[in-house]
């Protein structure tokens, strides 16, 4: 329990020093890169772009410690391709990637918004549905 305590009070310390970026590719990017090696560290970042994440520190250790459970089952990582971006004016955007991994692919979906002069990660999700959705797409174009 007190391991958990300190990792908090680390992750939280670390989480206010970042701070957002100005660009939300600079983001992305960095994501990206750090993902490569430490997928773990790499949600870290992007959570600390945005200072008022610190408030869901339990949702933020939750999407990571899923995450970290499924690693083991989906084999290595080989890199990923955007699948889509869709913007809703000029300071909010959804970034969706397809992450390869030998077993399947995973998607991460980021909402990034600009309240002000920097961009910062409003939300991030990831998931494995990729192939249900291109199923049901395929489906609904069929017709």
């Amino acid at each position: 329990m007190r391991k958990r305590i300190i990792l908090l009070l680390i992750s939280m310390i670390f989480i206010t020093q970042l701070k957002a970026q100005s660009s939300e590719k600079e983001i992305t990017t960095e994501f990206l890169r750090i993902f490569e090696t430490e997928p773990m560290k790499a949600m870290d970042y992007a959570f600390s772009t945005n200072t008022w994440m610190e408030r869901n520190i339990d949702g933020i250790e939750s999407l990571k410690t899923k995450f970290k459970d499924i690693l083991p089952l989906i084999g290595d990582y080989y890199g990923y391709e955007v699948i889509t971006e869709k913007s809703v004016g000029n300071n909010l955007k959804l970034i969706s990637f397809m992450l390869k991994y030998d077993r399947q692919p995973v998607r991460f979906t980021f909402v990034l918004y600009k309240p002000n002069d920097k961009w910062q990660v409003q939300n991030l999700n990831w998931d494995v549905d990729i192939d249900d959705e291109l199923e049901e797409s395929a489906k609904l174009n069929h017709n």
